[in-house]
């Protein structure tokens, strides 16, 4: 690429070209630069996306190139530990939410592939069920009814560790219905949160039911979460209802921290051609809409099925589910270098238009 960095240059290209220079994305709010947007985005259209000031970004993207300064950071706030917020739990560092507004989008999917892949990177990583009356979570990682021991609130580990809680586990039968109303199915997920013995843990990712009413909510305003992660399909009815998700979580002031699009593509076997079963990718619109990067886009794997089924999904490994983690784990800025590591003390940051530096 030429040495002047311009509008039209992709963001992916800047950003391998000058080792660092993401953070003067960063610094100007421009979250895109670890996910598959950059890929395709320029500089100019990330800066009309989130409303940012192209000429000054331009300036300090090639000040840095010739100098390798940074600019002072641009309307960041810091989320973490709030301290106005609920209660945190002592060992749990951070609270993750998964949700999607929709049903059938693969959000309990990204929970468990993304526990499963995070602990794989040793982070202490636990799942907690919020799906009161659909859970799934159990069955996908061979955790059988009844499993946690009588008399404890211990969390019960799957085979590499994950610490699970969900009302499955509870159940004298795994197809047993809950027939609760949203007073119950709240009361349920905050008792999970408070009362069980999750022991240390660097992420709690907590699997929410779809929708917009009380299980969310009730996650969203009685859990201290660092923000979501929201899943959705490129089917355009799809991503209409997710938007309900990502405007109650910009309406509850809950950070999102990426957006994960679902069964994105299938590979074609033999030819190994990406295939688009559900329409071209609404990634771009979804990073518009939320103002968070684009994790991932992931395929449509026969596979997945098979394992989820037989409850070994601690056995499946991705490149697409890698490559989610680590920009997922890129979204989690670490204050020093030395939380640079399991077990560290992470810092989760959000961009707020309009809001200063805290």
């Amino acid at each position: 690429m030429s040495s002047v960095i311009s509008k039209d240059h992709v963001i992916k290209q800047v950003v391998d070209a000058h080792q660092g220079i993401d953070q003067v994305f960063k610094a100007h709010g421009l979250p895109c630069t670890g996910c598959h947007v950059s890929t395709y985005e320029t500089i100019a259209g990330g800066a009309r996306t989130h409303s940012l000031d192209l000429d000054a970004l331009l300036g300090d993207l090639n000040n840095f190139a010739t100098s390798g300064t940074v600019p002072a950071p641009k309307k960041i706030n810091v989320i973490n530990r709030q301290s106005n917020g609920p209660a945190r739990r002592e060992g749990i560092k951070h609270v993750i939410a998964v949700m999607s507004g929709k049903g059938g989008v693969g959000k309990s999917l990204v929970t468990g592939l993304l526990a499963v892949t995070l602990k794989r990177c040793g982070y202490r990583v636990g799942i907690l069920d919020g799906d009161i009356t659909g859970p799934s979570i159990p069955r996908m990682f061979g955790l059988p009814v009844k499993a946690i021991a009588q008399g404890t609130l211990q969390a019960p580990r799957t085979t590499t560790g994950i610490a699970v809680m969900s009302m499955n586990l509870l159940l004298e039968e795994e197809d047993q219905a809950v027939i609760w109303r949203g007073p119950m199915v709240a009361g349920a997920i905050k008792q999970f949160y408070n009362d069980v013995e999750w022991g240390e843990l660097d992420y709690l990712l907590v699997d929410l039911p779809p929708g917009t009413s009380d299980a969310p909510m009730t996650a969203m305003q009685s859990l201290p979460l660092d923000g979501v992660i929201v899943v959705s399909t490129p089917q355009g009815l799809a991503t209409m209802v997710v938007s309900k998700a990502i405007h109650m979580a910009q309406r509850l002031e809950v950070p999102i921290l990426g957006m994960v699009e679902n069964m994105s593509y299938i590979v074609l076997p033999g030819s190994g051609e990406q295939y688009e079963l559900f329409g071209p990718s609404q990634g771009q619109k979804l990073v518009a809409m939320s103002g968070a990067p684009l994790l991932g886009r992931l395929p449509i794997d026969p596979l997945i099925a098979q394992i989820c089924d037989a409850g070994d999904i601690e056995s499946y490994r991705s490149p697409t589910y890698q490559e989610l983690t680590d920009n997922f784990l890129k979204i989690t800025e670490r204050a020093k270098d030395s939380a640079n590591k399991p077990g560290g003390l992470l810092k989760i940051g959000k961009i707020l238009r309009g809001a200063g530096a805290n």
